[in-house]
């Protein structure tokens, strides 16, 4: 049976875009994996620094998981180099929000901030996902003493998974993004930050989590599995 010139020119035109797709896509390295936490880092093109994507599976609710995440107040307890978090707009009914966050470099350095309009949201399998991406805002002007990042990019999924044999519940965390810190730092300083940095924040998120706070915790938009 012969096929019609146009479907042979299609099926060819696929597979090229599908070898094209393939040749460009950045190539994950895992980096670390330990402790119950792994981090892969790639790199796009044009990104001098890498990117990084990080898992770990916690102990908890969903909305405990989230909501963890979620506590400005308090993240600075766990989150690695992470400082104060000033709230611009509280999240609305859209899931919608922006804040400035401080992240603390170590002595010398200095440290940095920066603006991030982020969305929440639960997808229809139950998971949820929460975006941040960098802004401008009149009421945050740059700093004294502070350096101001404008290239940024940073993601947190939250998925269920089955319960453990002892019947607790478990949550998938995956974290994910790009930063480029500005300032006079050497490439390779910062590669190894990205790779630390979420590291340690996960780690430490496996034992905050487990906290009752967090584990009678309700977050608005998050509906727990039934």
């Amino acid at each position: 049976m012969k096929r019609p010139l146009s479907t042979i020119l299609f099926f060819v035109a696929t597979l090229c875009s599908i070898q094209a797709n393939a040749e460009v896509q950045p190539q994950e390295k895992l980096t670390i994996d330990r402790d119950g936490v792994k981090v892969w880092t790639f790199k796009k093109p044009g990104n001098a620094v890498v990117n990084y994507r990080a898992r770990t599976v916690v102990e908890s609710t969903l909305s405990g998981a989230v909501g963890v995440v979620m506590d400005t107040d308090h993240i600075a307890k766990w989150a690695t180099y992470i400082g104060n978090i000033l709230i611009l707009d509280r999240m609305n009914q859209n899931g919608e929000f922006k804040i400035r966050l401080d992240v603390n470099f170590p002595f010398p350095l200095s440290n940095r901030d920066v603006v991030l309009a982020g969305r929440m949201n639960q997808n229809a399998d139950g998971s949820v996902i929460i975006i941040d991406r960098v802004v401008e805002d009149p009421r945050v002007p740059v700093r004294k003493n502070f350096i101001r990042l404008d290239r940024y990019e940073g993601s947190w999924t939250f998925k269920t998974l089955p319960k453990t044999a002892a019947g607790k519940p478990q949550v998938e965390v995956i974290n994910s993004g790009y930063a480029y810190p500005n300032g006079l730092l050497p490439i390779f300083v910062v590669n190894l930050f990205v790779q630390e940095q979420p590291y340690q924040m996960l780690k430490n998120m496996q034992s905050y989590v487990k906290s009752s706070k967090y584990q009678k915790m309700t977050v608005e938009g998050v509906k727990e599995p039934q």
